[in-house]
């Protein structure tokens, strides 16, 4: 359930709000209510805070000061401003602050209930973008501890007559050779038959090798490196989509895409947008 604190200097308003907008099956639910900007901040300090619902006129702290403070402290807190002024110096304050909406009282619910379903939706997709992200960081770092793990029981003398692992120091050493050549190889087309030739084998062993060493294929290891890349340099927005395709060893524009979806659960083009 993503956590919701509202704050309006106008007791019947906030209960309405309480009352009236269908919570639960929005996936959210109220852990502050509170009647001032100064509460409101205190109580942000102690809990985690997804939504901000925000009164713009309340005495001594205004929603508009509330609201700066606590992007400031905590950037991912989605907002939605609620007043009874048309005023226009007051939505282009609010737009500033990237709110997400900004409801005029008497309050609509059904105006409010729509807001809270698009901030719903972006709170889904972060989090399925960070779930993704740490899969992607997971399936790297198991890949690195594998490797670790084969480094130290090759060391280890033998066991029953048989070693704790099938690889030579000499072949652990090579499979660190080949992940160093596929990162500088990302941005080329890059075929585990390219590898073998430069390292003089036969595509089958040495594929064959990299996985028992690895626990995942060449191909498959040789994608997340390149989706990890592709994430990294999508947050740079001077580059064009094609650009970061091409930076990663794609030519074919529908064929990164579908494996950029694989990975992330998105578009290259969503992923961007959700930044």
């Amino acid at each position: 359930m993503y956590k919701v604190l509202i704050a309006d200097d106008e007791t019947l308003d906030l209960e309405g709000m309480k009352a009236f907008i269908p919570w639960e099956s929005l996936g959210m639910e109220i852990v502050g209510a509170v009647t001032n900007g100064f509460s409101a901040c205190e109580l942000i300090e102690h809990e985690k805070v997804d939504v901000l619902v925000t009164d713009v006129n309340m005495p001594n702290m205004s929603g508009l000061e509330l609201a700066r403070h606590v992007k400031e402290r905590f950037q991912d807190v989605r907002v939605i401003f609620v007043s009874g002024y048309r005023d226009f110096q007051y939505v282009k304050e609010a737009l500033s602050l990237q709110a997400y909406s900004y409801v005029l009282k008497p309050v609509n619910d059904e105006e409010l209930i729509q807001s809270l379903e698009r901030i719903r939706f972006d709170l889904d997709e972060a989090q399925k973008r960070d779930q993704a992200a740490k899969e992607m960081q997971r399936v790297l770092s198991a890949g690195g501890r594998q490797l670790q793990t084969g480094l130290e029981a090759s060391k280890l003398s033998d066991v029953g007559g048989e070693r704790a692992i099938p690889h030579s120091g000499k072949n652990l050493k090579l499979i660190q050779q080949i992940i160093e050549e596929i990162q500088r190889g990302l941005d080329q087309t890059l075929t585990l038959k390219d590898v073998a030739d430069k390292f003089d084998f036969s595509p089958n062993y040495l594929g064959q090798l990299f996985k028992e060493v690895m626990g995942q294929s060449f191909h498959e290891y040789l994608v997340a490196l390149r989706m990890e890349k592709a994430g990294e340099l999508l947050r740079n927005p001077k580059l064009r989509i094609y650009e970061v395709a091409h930076q990663v060893g794609y030519r074919y524009m529908p064929y990164f895409s579908k494996q950029f979806k694989e990975t992330y659960r998105m578009t290259p083009v969503e992923f961007r947008n959700g930044l």
